[in-house]
């Protein structure tokens, strides 16, 4: 399913405030966006989901979009943006680094960092959006990479500039179990890709990337109390034995991941003034874990505080981190 926003139908004087209100409210990372020309302004995006890709080609006149340190900090969740510059000229920002982008190159940048493009023309662009989970890869050590020029014409980015687009292309014929062999492909080069401009170990196995795309899966069904191990191994295709062994790889368990990123995103929450006024039980039943009991307890064991002591701490501004955790052998997702 595509999704087609364009201002061609607007009038020429509110063609710039219409582009937008809109594109924020299309895209999951919201940007503060700045004129960049007199005169009439347009602009088209057609945007597409390919499994957990989002993919967004873009053509406008110029102007110059921000990722503030204000709506970085408001985040729902992290992301790592590609820019493949398609025509016209853009230049990139994150971080202290800046690139020139010409047609065919990329730009990578973190979205829970504040960052900024400026197209000085007439410019395409396709914007892909990839979950962070998915990179196997420390933010912290992209920081070498992000706001930078990757050039198309040299190494893997000569690779993966031509593989995006024409995923971008054929995305409205994605579907089925072609959907995820795609995914995993994208990630994989993308991650290569990474590897090789920081000039780092090998880039994952074929099993690392799968993990890596269960990761993902979770991360967006950690609000379902029911998501257990065997709708994650139904969910891809493969047995629970299997789904076990990923994740033994990893030194965790299933129900280690679900529970830890659950606690993670409750913890965010029970620091985070705009709910301060949410019970707590209705914080925890919103990352799926129902019984406020188990909660507590659980929570207490990973951040040595109650989930009201934390709260209030938090609030002060002591904000305690996690406490080393052993994972049991249990793998009920409840647990």
């Amino acid at each position: 399913m595509q999704t087609v926003l364009t201002t061609d139908e607007v009038s020429p004087g509110e063609r710039f405030d219409f582009w937008s209100d809109e594109i924020s409210r299309a895209m999951p990372v919201s940007l503060a966006a700045y004129p960049g020309a007199a005169g009439p302004f347009h602009a088209k995006a057609i945007s597409s989901q390919v499994g957990a890709l989002q993919l967004s080609s873009m053509s406008a006149a110029p102007l110059r979009v921000r990722r503030t340190a204000a709506l970085a900090a408001r985040r729902q969740e992290d992301f790592y943006k590609i820019n493949l510059q398609l025509s016209g000229t853009g230049l990139v920002e994150q971080d202290g680094s800046h690139g020139r982008l010409g047609p065919g190159d990329l730009a990578i940048c973190d979205t829970s960092r504040p960052y900024s493009f400026t197209y000085e023309c007439d410019f395409r662009a396709l914007l892909v959006l990839l979950p962070r989970p998915m990179i196997p890869l420390r933010p912290d050590t992209l920081r070498g990479l992000t706001g930078q020029r990757i050039a198309a014409r040299e190494g893997l980015g000569a690779i993966v500039s031509p593989f995006l687009s024409s995923l971008a292309e054929q995305a409205a014929k994605c579907g089925g179990p072609a959907t995820a062999r795609l995914v995993d492909g994208a990630v994989s080069l993308v991650t290569a890709l990474m590897f090789e401009r920081l000039d780092v170990a090998a880039p994952p196995t074929p099993h690392q990337a799968m993990t890596l795309r269960i990761r993902d899966y979770i991360e967006r069904g950690l609000s379902d109390p029911d998501l257990s191990p065997d709708v994650i191994a139904e969910a891809h295709g493969i047995s629970r034995r299997y789904l076990f062994k990923l994740f033994a790889a990893e030194q965790t368990t299933v129900a280690g991941w679900i529970r830890a990123r659950r606690l993670e995103h409750c913890a965010r929450e029970l620091a985070d003034p705009a709910t301060k006024d949410q019970p707590v039980a209705m914080i925890a039943a919103r990352w799926g874990l129902l019984d406020g009991r188990h909660f507590a307890r659980v929570f207490k064991a990973a951040y040595g505080h109650t989930p009201r002591d934390y709260r209030r701490q938090a609030l002060l501004g002591h904000v305690p981190g996690p406490m080393p955790v052993v994972i049991g052998d249990r793998l009920s997702a409840g647990e």
